[in-house]
């Protein structure tokens, strides 16, 4: 389980419209209430966007902790158009799964066996390479990738568990749960876009699960945390959690 608590208020920030042929944020209601923000694959492969992680200050080891701190760091140059906490963290704010950021391996593969959301076997990594290509892989089968040098990640965020595996809902998940939070994941969908959901009430595993198969269309999807880890920052639809978090994600834009 994640460690959160309140952040400072939000310094000045900085954005731009959403440019809808390439990327969005909407906030929905139905099946429940939930934002989402989606950006085409194929723009990542460009020089204008970029997805990446972001954890620690620049010559620092002090995590940055929240999206206003997170701004602050940006040159003037680029714009955060979106972001959501990556992944879970230990009381030290550090990533608990496999993290790779610009290449640079923070944190090993985690293929232990344990209690808590992230040993919800099967659980996963969303990972890029240099072009860009963004691919939610189980983790076992990530290892043997990484193994064989099939998978080269530039950046890279293991959680768990799993919600969509091969267009099948996790196998743990129970459709008559009774256990609601909030919750966060993304997915890697059919249409050719990636999608960062955080549910705006609380929602059990199966029905988050069923969000992204069914009415986002994601053959793979990932759980990200939930409860008071969940976070986003989507300023085109007047979000912004005051939260502290690990490893953040986010989609920059770079004007030239």
């Amino acid at each position: 389980m994640a460690f959160s608590i309140s952040a400072c208020q939000p310094t000045g920030t900085h954005s731009t419209a959403p440019d809808t042929t390439n990327w969005s944020c909407q906030s929905q209601k139905l099946p429940f209430a939930y934002s989402v923000c989606h950006v085409k694959s194929e723009v990542l492969a460009g020089e204008r966007y970029s997805l990446q992680l972001f954890w620690q200050q620049a010559n620092s080891t002090q995590p940055l902790l929240s999206f206003d701190n997170l701004l602050t760091t940006l040159p003037a140059e680029q714009t955060l158009n979106f972001a959501m906490n990556a992944g879970m963290y230990n009381e030290n704010y550090a990533p608990i799964g496999y993290t790779v950021i610009k290449g640079k391996e923070i944190r090993a593969l985690n293929l232990k066996e344990g209690g808590g959301n992230f040993h919800l076997l099967p659980n996963g990594v969303m990972w890029w390479d240099k072009t860009g290509a963004v691919q939610i892989t189980e983790s076992n089968t990530l290892d043997e990738q990484l193994t064989s040098g099939q998978a080269q990640p530039w950046y890279a965020t293991q959680s768990g568990p799993m919600l969509v595996i091969n267009n099948e809902i996790h196998p743990q998940f129970n459709p008559h749960s009774t256990s609601i939070k909030l919750r966060n994941g993304a997915g890697v969908c059919s249409d050719g876009s990636i999608r960062f959901v955080n549910s705006d009430e609380p929602v059990t595993f199966y029905q988050f699960a069923a969000l992204f198969k069914d009415d986002l269309k994601c053959p793979n999807a990932l759980f990200l945390d939930g409860g008071i880890a969940s976070a986003l920052y989507a300023p085109s639809i007047d979000k912004h959690d005051k939260k502290e978090m690990g490893v953040i994600i986010g989609l920059i834009e770079t004007e030239k």
